[in-house]
């Protein structure tokens, strides 16, 4: 008897862990856009029943949607990027649109007027994006594949794209230790959200050293630039679907194999000659920076399977120093014992002071 009851609580149980584990999370993340649009014919009249195709155009993906009884039509969670639509219907010329680009987590609104049909004809229409999106819920801008790769950056970092925005400001962490965070609004680094393809990539734990992201300790980057297509800011949203943050958003959804292939390659190295040198015309130290990597994809089966890989490569070598009560780096070397030894000089005879050199 006792052993039945544990098999049933045992699989009480599991079953609460599958229930569980097939509901949405609380903190949900918007990895994709959306289409809407209203089909009306040539007098303004809706159209119900017209069938509305949308390809998307890198990788051939196709969404499908009939509109309703108000003419109106909504394609959900389809891929960012260009699309061709096509507005079909017995008896009406077919429309169609293309280049219409949907940004992550933008409802994009592409409206068809139809005309009769006299004789077999396509009115074909360039989609242009409009210049003001009244479907957006906060303040958020967008971050395009374009536009990132034309900025400059020099660690490859995120903090160095997000820049783009007035509210997001990268500096340093005040640590001293050289690292780069994004304040949002002015709010502190540690109540933003970083959130890659929907997974949270923040320093739950506070292990990353100051600056805030998985690889802060070591100055790694936690994904590469090469496998980003496109990055939402946002600062308080009011979006149901992105939460858990009480500074900004940073959302960035990688890319994916298309019908092409493609790929990128870059290095990048410094030393102490490319610097100059410091404030006082002393020369730098010795260091080395080298930072090097590329992404490949390309189709494994046209418009059906994808690949996509990236790469990066970084190796730092610079001079590391050490202070004791202030007296600098240069402590116990014989510079150093030579300094004291110049203010023993300069005391009363009531005072003793001993110059000691250390062998190292």
């Amino acid at each position: 008897m006792n052993l039945c009851n544990k098999a049933i609580w045992s699989l009480a149980a599991a079953a609460c862990v599958l229930v569980l584990g097939g509901m949405p999370a609380s903190a949900q993340t918007v990895t994709t856009g959306s289409l809407t649009g209203v089909v009306k014919d040539a007098q303004g009249g809706v159209l119900p029943g017209a069938t509305i195709t949308a390809v998307h155009t890198p990788t051939g993906t196709s969404y499908d949607a009939v509109s309703d009884a108000q003419g109106r039509f909504n394609i959900l969670n389809v891929r960012v990027g260009p699309y061709d639509i096509t507005a079909t219907m017995s008896g009406f010329k077919d429309e169609k649109q293309q280049a219409v680009d949907v940004a992550l987590g933008e409802q994009r609104a592409a409206d068809f007027k139809l005309q009769l049909a006299s004789v077999t004809e396509t009115v074909e229409v360039t989609g242009q994006s409009p210049a003001i999106d009244s479907s957006v819920a906060g303040t958020a801008d967008n971050i395009s594949n374009a536009v990132k790769e034309s900025l400059p950056t020099i660690t490859r970092s995120i903090a160095d794209i997000v820049r783009v925005s007035p509210l997001f400001n990268a500096s340093g962490s005040g640590a001293g230790d050289g690292q780069s965070v994004v304040s949002v609004a002015g709010t502190s680094f540690r109540y933003n959200s970083l959130q890659i393809d929907g997974a949270a990539n923040n320093d739950l734990f506070g292990l990353a050293g100051s600056a805030g992201a998985p690889g802060g300790a070591a100055e790694t980057q936690p994904i590469s630039l090469d496998a980003i297509q496109e990055i939402q800011l946002v600062v308080s949203p009011y979006d149901v679907r992105q939460g858990g943050f009480a500074g900004g958003g940073i959302n960035a959804i990688t890319k994916s194999g298309t019908n092409r292939f493609h790929g990128t390659a870059f290095f990048y190295g410094r030393n102490q000659d490319w610097v100059g040198d410091g404030a006082d015309d002393r020369p730098v130290s010795t260091f080395k920076d080298k930072q090097g990597g590329g992404s490949v994809g390309g189709p494994i089966m046209q418009n059906r399977a994808f690949f996509f890989g990236t790469a990066d490569y970084g190796r730092k070598l610079r001079p590391t120093g050490f202070s004791v009560n202030g007296t600098g780096q240069l402590f116990g070397s014989s510079d150093e014992g030579e300094h004291w030894s110049l203010i023993a000089d300069y005391l009363p005879p009531i005072w003793s002071v001993e110059a000691a050199v250390i062998d190292r």
